[in-house]
């Protein structure tokens, strides 16, 4: 039997939120027995949804950050609790995470070098110093920047994508297992966007599999092997990323294409865009909720839809859940 990397086995995540007084407890469902499977060879999945898809929720708990309702969280077929309660500096080593905000990463108060030599020291990664500034200098240049022109400075002297790649050098000295991304280039200029994922897409050099969480399609595009769906708290279809881009099956996925604005300026959106006014309930089932977690903005919905949960089902060269689908094939 294959040993999988990282495995997420009917994961759910509840979060309750106290009443008070006559207000009854009140109960979101982020995630809904989602099931996602990564294997030891280096690659890089993409997990794409929208704001409120879950997508931070699920790296909160591979991170151990939160807990899960229900469900397993397996790293190397070992659950994600017991590696963190027997052997939780291994896991830190092997396991690790880029975040958004390049801004709240570091503490003000010390140099950049500092989150270096601390991850030096602590895992025990060279036996002299020497040997560390060495170490230190070849990850700075292994993801674009200058030791000289870097070390010494404290976070506010450095910019958004500066502080960054800053990270991807801390992954670069330990060469995690698993790196967890997200939304990392969110909040860098554009012109450093693919600089940045370049460094990453380097990494599966060294053994390093990624799992990227992001909003945005193009990136998944160009830096994913494969790309898994993301709709409210629901993977709709998953696959190898060119298939899913280029063939979207699910109409979530579909609608997600069609919304990527064409980057030709001499094409104009002709378009008008209607908003209809619609409650939070309409923007997707709540938790306890039977049917398909799209049917209130499906263009497509069945009756049946509306009653019952479409299971993800192998189809083609993918996974998908939608009536639609599995009755045309």
């Amino acid at each position: 039997m294959t040993e999988k990397l990282l495995q997420l086995e009917k994961v759910t995540k509840v979060f309750r939120r106290a009443g008070l007084g006559l207000v009854r407890e009140k109960s979101t469902r982020a995630l809904d027995e989602i099931s996602l499977t990564m294997y030891p060879e280096p690659a890089i999945v993409a997990l794409v949804g929208e704001s409120g898809s879950g997508k931070t929720t699920v790296c909160r708990l591979i991170l151990g950050l939160k807990k899960a309702s229900s469900g397993q969280i397996l790293y190397k077929d070992r659950d994600v609790s017991q590696w963190l309660e027997k052997d939780w500096k291994n896991y830190r080593k092997e396991v690790q995470i880029v975040f958004q905000d390049p801004y709240g990463t570091y503490n003000p108060f010390y140099r950049v070098d500092r989150v270096l030599w601390t991850v030096i020291k602590k895992f025990h990664l060279t036996s002299s110093d020497r040997e560390s500034r060495q170490l230190i200098d070849e990850s700075l240049e292994a993801v674009g920047l200058r030791p000289r022109e870097i070390l010494g400075r404290y976070p506010h002297q450095l910019s958004g994508g500066e502080r960054q790649r800053f990270m991807l050098a801390r992954i670069y000295l330990m060469k995690p297992n698993l790196l967890v991304c997200d939304e990392p280039v969110s909040m860098i200029d554009a012109a450093l966007r693919a600089m940045f994922l370049d460094h990453l897409r380097d990494f599966k050099k060294l053994g390093i599999s990624c799992l990227y969480i992001t909003h945005d399609l193009n990136i998944a595009y160009f830096i994913a092997d494969s790309v898994v769906i993301l709709c409210s708290g629901q993977i709709i279809e998953s696959g190898k990323t060119e298939s899913v881009v280029t063939d979207p099956l699910h109409p979530y996925t579909k609608e997600l294409i069609s919304s990527i604005p064409n980057p030709d300026p001499r094409k104009k959106w002709t378009e008008k865009l209607e908003a209809e006014s619609v409650g939070l309930q309409k923007l997707g089932k709540g938790a306890g909720e039977q049917g398909c977690i799209f049917y209130d903005r499906c263009r497509y919905a069945m009756a049946k839809c509306e009653k019952k949960r479409p299971s993800l089902v192998k189809t083609k060269d993918r996974e998908v859940a939608c009536f639609l689908t599995l009755e045309a094939n």
